[in-house]
């Protein structure tokens, strides 16, 4: 990879348009009979998944990963990605009958926001679905169309029109349909919903769900499963997990070279693997010692909603829920100057906006923007971790253990709720 194409990656440009991170995507329905039976009933498709599958410990035990913890959390990462993979290849796919498929806590990649439940059904285009529910409280519900990492459209819940009772109804065709409508372009091949919380202690999730209504046909015999089509299916999922270990750590490794302990001067927006229009986001790596700090300040801009938070060396959010790793706009403290100062750190510095490290020297950073007036670049700046007190204002409040823990057994029960499998 070229000096260019790295800093270009570390950026998050240009990747949705490389046909190398469009593989991610499953496939398209109608590619499943293109499977050999012959290959699974002699075994040789199965054996070529594992071997694939072997393959990967190579990119996990590899000298660019920063230390044992990494690595350890490499090999769950991969784990994590096969599960999803052959979950939505195999149990799930299934654009005749779809159905939102909600991730569970432990589906992490790309970024994942701390603060989101995300779902997404498998959909083909040229026909024509309705998505009903119920809205709830939840800070923010967005509907985006997916070819692979591509985003094709985005729309979101203040865009809808949506009953007094919070019900609503949308069609995703490719003919031009009265009310809540979503045109289906034909390289569509998957519907992605995000719900955002900014009150954990109050908001609501929304429910929702979906059903094919055209009269075309239909190319998916419900609970048959052919030998070719199981042939091509395990072969996409390898593909799938390849793709994904590929594209994110090399994102990491990118931004550690170009972007340590600074922030793009351009945050990425909707173009660029798999974002939303409505948002814009900028990505950092972090890296510090057991006696230092990373003080991060911006004014954030007036927004539907923002946040900061942090990842680790796979671009997965750290344990949110028994760490404070992430703030958004509702948790977070301004100061009296209207700054947002934050401090990572592996130790509890004692203020209200720490990010909590989770053990580790070096990760991830990402900050959020949705539906804002402005984009502002945070800065950062490497401190000593016992001057931390003297770079904030004298009236930042101190934050004492026992306080912390409330806080964060607080985080714990909202996660928990969040992921108790919504409809």
């Amino acid at each position: 990879m070229s000096k260019q194409d790295s800093a270009a990656v570390a950026g998050g440009g240009q990747m949705s348009k490389d046909p190398r991170w469009i593989s991610t995507s499953i496939l398209h329905a109608d590619d499943w009979a293109k499977g050999s039976a012959f290959a699974l009933l002699d075994s040789s498709a199965w054996r070529s998944f594992a071997d694939r599958l072997a393959r990967l410990s190579d990119r996990v035990s590899s000298a660019d990963i920063p230390s044992d913890l990494d690595r350890t959390e490499g090999y769950r990462y991969v784990a994590m990605l096969i599960r999803n993979a052959l979950d939505m290849a195999i149990e799930d796919y299934d654009p005749d009958r779809p159905k939102v498929v909600w991730r569970t806590r432990r589906s992490k990649f790309g970024w994942d926001c701390a603060d989101a439940l995300y779902g997404a059904a498998i959909i083909r285009g040229g026909a024509a679905y309705r998505v009903t529910g119920k809205r709830g409280t939840v800070r923010f519900l967005g509907f985006q169309l997916m070819s692979g990492l591509r985003t094709l459209h985005n729309t979101h819940a203040d865009e809808l029109k949506i009953a007094r009772d919070g019900s609503f109804e949308i069609i995703v065709s490719p003919k031009k349909h009265p009310g809540n409508w979503i045109p289906l372009s034909p390289e569509t091949d998957g519907l992605f919903i995000r719900q955002f919380f900014y009150d954990w202690d109050r908001e609501t999730l929304a429910s929702l769900w979906i059903e094919r209504i055209d009269k075309g046909k239909r190319n998916s015999p419900s609970g048959v499963m052919d030998p070719g089509s199981f042939a091509k299916r395990l072969d996409a999922v390898a593909g799938n997990v390849e793709a994904n270990l590929d594209l994110w750590l090399n994102v990491a490794l990118a931004q550690k070279q170009h972007y340590l302990n600074k922030f793009p001067e351009v945050p990425f927006g909707s173009t660029h693997i798999g974002g939303q229009k409505h948002q814009t986001a900028g990505t950092c790596y972090f890296k510090i010692a057991d006696d230092e700090a990373l003080l991060i300040e911006v004014k954030p801009p007036k927004a539907k909603y923002w946040s900061l938070h942090l990842g680790n060396v796979w671009l997965e959010s750290l344990d949110y829920a028994n760490h404070q790793s992430s703030l958004n706009g509702h948790q977070a403290r301004l100061d009296r100057d209207g700054l947002f100062r934050a401090v990572v750190s592996k130790r509890d510095p004692g203020v209200p906006n720490w990010l909590d490290t989770v053990g580790r020297n070096e990760g991830t950073i990402i900050y959020r923007w949705n539906l804002a007036d402005s984009l502002p670049v945070p800065a950062a700046k490497l401190i000593k971790f016992d001057d931390v007190r003297r770079h904030l204002p004298k009236d930042t409040p101190r934050v004492a253990p026992a306080l912390r823990a409330q806080a964060v057994e607080r985080r714990r029960r909202h996660v928990l709720r969040r992921f108790a499998r919504p409809l």
